[in-house]
């Protein structure tokens, strides 16, 4: 019978309050081993404080954690930072600005002959090679970012914990960051955990990922999954587009200008979340006016209101050719996920996506 290896990270009823606010409550989640997991939540969600508990740098008032199936917190146990085998990228990178490249990188490492080498070895793995006797203020910014790995990876640690690691970037230059960050993860042969609230980063190179919500993991799945199939309307609303209505539900089905669906056991009002590209022009569907195109060349987004004044937006491969504001029908290419939302009504026309706030948590 062949063993599985321990997981990289094991979190079960984590908790932690400030000043009697609670900022993580049960949090509870497992990273495999070798595996790139994404935390993802909107700012102040609880998840950089989730990420200094697993780090050592913040205690946790209950449950329990083990990193590599070792035991770090439970009722009488608190590793320290040092003896846990994790390194860290901060979201500052909390680079030295009077010390050199290679100085930072070693910045850590105990005194010896190794010292030297490893600093090396960790440039080389993040593509600085003959960068060490620069100055930090000489690099731009996605260099600056990966000294910060560098520095991370070169005591050679098990686990690798990222703050929001892209957030200083400019935008252009998160999408090649992102895709650079994944090869030298795979390079060093480590797990990691990366803590964000863009939900592309989440989404682009994650292996599983987390959606947090006020101190609590809602979802857990591959991004594929918790994007098409959100546990809850706060996942459907943040990660990713989608148009989310808000019915009631009658005789166990709710009535959409769409038309009817199934609705949840025992739900008297359900969110009706459709993405924008599971939307077709479809001769016979449910009549609407477009009121604007968006066009961005890999595709085009509709802005639509529907008879009875429903608005959505629809997402279509860019060779259709529409034109510009007119009627238009439209058909689904699936059914729509129908949730139980027995709390505070969604507007009707609250389609978009609430985005992410800067910040930290």
């Amino acid at each position: 019978m062949t063993e599985h290896p321990a997981p990289a990270v094991e979190a079960r009823g984590l908790r932690r309050t400030f000043n009697g606010a609670v900022a993580v409550d049960d949090l509870s989640l497992e990273v495999a081993e070798g595996e790139l997991f994404a935390l993802l939540g909107p700012s102040g969600c609880g998840k950089t404080t989730a990420l200094r508990i697993i780090a050592g740098f913040e205690p946790a008032e209950a449950g329990t954690l083990s990193l590599h199936g070792r035991l770090m917190v439970d009722r009488t146990t608190n590793v320290p930072p040092e003896r846990r085998g994790v390194g860290m990228v901060f979201q500052d990178y909390a680079l030295f600005p009077h010390m050199s490249v290679a100085e930072n990188v070693a910045y850590g490492l105990d005194d010896g002959g190794q010292r030297a080498l490893r600093t090396e070895e960790a440039l080389a793995l993040v593509g600085l090679t003959g960068l060490g006797r620069r100055g930090v203020h000489e690099l731009s910014g996605g260099e600056q970012q990966r000294v910060a790995l560098a520095r991370a990876l070169a005591p050679r640690p098990q686990l690798l914990l990222l703050d929001e690691p892209f957030s200083n970037l400019d935008p252009s230059l998160r999408s090649q960051v992102r895709t650079e960050l994944r090869g030298v993860i795979e390079r060093a042969g480590i797990s990691a955990l990366l803590v964000t609230h863009d939900q592309e980063e989440a989404l682009s190179i994650a292996g599983s990922l987390a959606f947090m919500w006020k101190g609590r993991i809602d979802q857990v799945g591959r991004p594929d999954e918790v994007y098409r199939e959100p546990a809850t309307v706060h996942a459907a609303r943040f990660i990713g587009d989608a148009n989310i209505w808000s019915f009631p539900a009658e005789g166990g089905r709710v009535h959409t200008p769409l038309g009817d669906f199934a609705a949840p056991d025992g739900a008297s009002h359900c969110a009706v979340v459709v993405r924008p590209e599971d939307l077709q022009v479809q001769a016979g569907g449910a009549r609407g006016e477009v009121m604007q195109r968006q066009y961005y060349g890999h595709d085009q987004v509709l802005f639509v209101r529907l008879e009875g004044g429903t608005e959505l937006r629809v997402r279509l491969a860019p060779h259709e050719r529409l034109g510009g504001a007119g009627p238009i029908a439209l058909g689904l290419r699936r059914d729509p996920l129908v949730l139980a939302d027995d709390g505070p009504a969604n507007r009707p026309d609250d389609g978009a996506a609430d985005g992410p706030e800067d910040g930290s948590d």
